[in-house]
């Protein structure tokens, strides 16, 4: 079963809802968290067997991954620390 979180920049008052992330009822592919540097976004995007991890927005190859449990990042748009706060509820 996959979650949900929610990010949020204080700073720059950047808030994204409700991201998908985890695995549903097969192992792969399974969504993961990304920063990407090109667009300045957070988010998530599906992660599959000896493919690159893409940006969910702009398609940039190589975005950075983050680990499932990532509750503090330096934001991507103004680079001050912001929040993921995992939310209840699950997908599959």
């Amino acid at each position: 079963m996959g979650g949900f979180v929610d990010y949020r920049c204080r700073h720059c008052r950047t808030e994204i809802e409700d991201i998908p992330v985890g695995r549903g009822r097969q192992a792969s592919p399974y969504l993961a968290l990304f920063r990407c540097v090109r667009c300045k976004t957070v988010g998530s995007t599906w992660i599959e067997n000896n493919q690159p991890a893409r940006c969910g927005t702009c398609y940039e190859e190589g975005v950075e991954l983050l680990p499932d449990d990532t509750t503090r990042i330096t934001c991507p748009k103004c680079g001050e620390p912001a929040n993921l706060t995992p939310k209840t509820g699950s997908w599959e």
